[in-house]
């Protein structure tokens, strides 16, 4: 028999812990001694040992307590039903990460927060995936909808695109046909070329996605003057033949 300092030194659980799984009958002592001390036999460990396992597997102590007072009708029934609990947590907090990081890339390029842009990007993620989908139901094929919603950026990427965007932003001034709007429409065509290939008709679509919901907060940062910008200044590339892939490009 072990005392609970013993159980908790055998076991790296701490006496306080212990004592609060003792109130609230999630593991109660085999015994105790003439001195009042508690006493946990080879049963208790054992089902300690399960408690800890099943907090590990990301159980809550209230599940636990169900789940070894009356046995789950099978142990892969409750471990399925915890997996997909886990995998919507992931999901809620992958949206979560892509939302703070929006976040994050807004104070960079606008040098504040934004709080009507913030509440969007909260409302889109609340509506969930569905509603980009049907969004972009209306400008591309499923297959198109997943190759642009796949693409993955590494931080390097992801920060060079954002520099760029806050490039433009801050020469939104500039004439079409000027050096520097030329200069960052080639940039702006060499990433989105490295990004998705050179596929016309989905590049195409994207394009006009991206054109038609620019004033909402699906394709921030691209709003519609960034996007405005850029489409003026590939027009003119493009009417003079220095686009890319074309001949003289």
């Amino acid at each position: 028999m072990y005392t609970i300092g013993q159980l908790s030194k055998k076991t790296g659980v701490t006496v306080r812990t212990l004592d609060y799984y003792d109130e609230i009958d999630l593991l109660k002592p085999a015994s105790a001694t003439e001195g009042g001390h508690r006493l946990y036999g080879n049963e208790e460990i054992m089902r300690l040992e399960q408690i800890l396992a099943l907090k590990f597997l990301g159980f809550s102590l209230e599940k636990i307590q169900l789940i070894l007072q009356e046995a789950p009708p099978s142990w892969e029934t409750a471990f399925t039903e915890q997996l997909l609990m886990v995998e919507e947590e992931k999901k809620r907090l992958e949206d979560l990460q892509r939302s703070l990081q929006g976040i994050l890339y807004s104070i960079q390029i606008e040098k504040k927060v934004n709080w009507q842009l913030i509440f969007g990007v909260m409302q889109m993620f609340q509506q969930g995936e569905n509603e980009a989908v049907r969004v972009l139901d209306r400008y591309m094929s499923r297959e198109q909808q997943k190759k642009m919603l796949s693409v993955n950026m590494d931080q390097d990427k992801m920060d060079h695109w954002v520099a760029l965007i806050y490039e433009i932003r801050e020469n939104l001034h500039a004439s079409p046909d000027s050096d520097i709007a030329q200069h960052l429409a080639e940039r702006w065509m060499e990433g989105v070329y490295e990004m998705f290939g050179n596929d016309d008709e989905f590049l195409g679509n994207a394009w006009n996605a991206i054109t038609k919901e620019s004033d909402g907060v699906m394709f921030y940062p691209m709003t519609k003057d960034v996007v405005d910008f850029i489409t003026k200044a590939i027009q003119i590339k493009e009417s003079k033949g220095t686009g890319l892939g074309k001949e003289g490009g």
